[in-house]
């Protein structure tokens, strides 16, 4: 069977309760408070998100309006990959240009970054290099050609011998 408080305490309780109730009732209303300015600022964050979004590319702003510390993204090309790999055709032959055995003249190259005489220096290492030179194609002139004729047309007749 449960106890039953005397009288003195089970007011003393209904008061407490009456108390408790008034404070949860005071934090009800400032949650519904702090909810409602919490709403107001997230519309308000959306708007400026929204703003700060806009530039000349997707408002009527003028393109001086746009800040000059954002990159543009590059525009991206539609097109797409063939699927091909790029260079000759499977099975056709290829041609590179060889490096010969002899070629027609050696030039002798030693660094000289530091300035230091290298007259007398160790070798370490040697590395062959090939340059081709591409002879320039030969002249050619042309124009267009001289052509004559005679104008019968009595009223072109002056202004055709000018």
């Amino acid at each position: 069977m449960p106890r039953v408080p005397p009288a003195g305490e089970l007011a003393a309780l209904r008061v407490r309760v009456a108390g408790l109730e008034e404070q949860l009732a005071a934090r009800d209303a400032q949650l519904e408070a702090s909810q409602a300015r919490l709403a107001e600022l997230a519309e308000q964050i959306e708007d400026l998100r929204r703003r700060l979004g806009k530039d000349s590319s997707t408002s009527s702003k003028p393109p001086s309006s746009d800040s000059p510390y954002t990159k543009k993204p590059r525009d991206r090309s539609l097109r797409g990959r063939s699927g091909r790999r790029p260079g000759k055709q499977p099975g056709a032959s290829s041609s590179t240009l060889r490096q010969p055995p002899e070629p027609d003249e050696r030039v002798e190259c030693w660094p000289a970054a530091c300035g230091a005489d290298l007259t007398g220096a160790e070798v370490t290492g040697v590395v062959r290099r090939q340059v081709f030179e591409a002879q320039p194609p030969p002249r050619r002139r042309s124009g267009p050609p001289r052509r004559r004729a005679a104008c019968r047309d009595p009223i072109l007749v002056p202004r055709c011998r000018g």
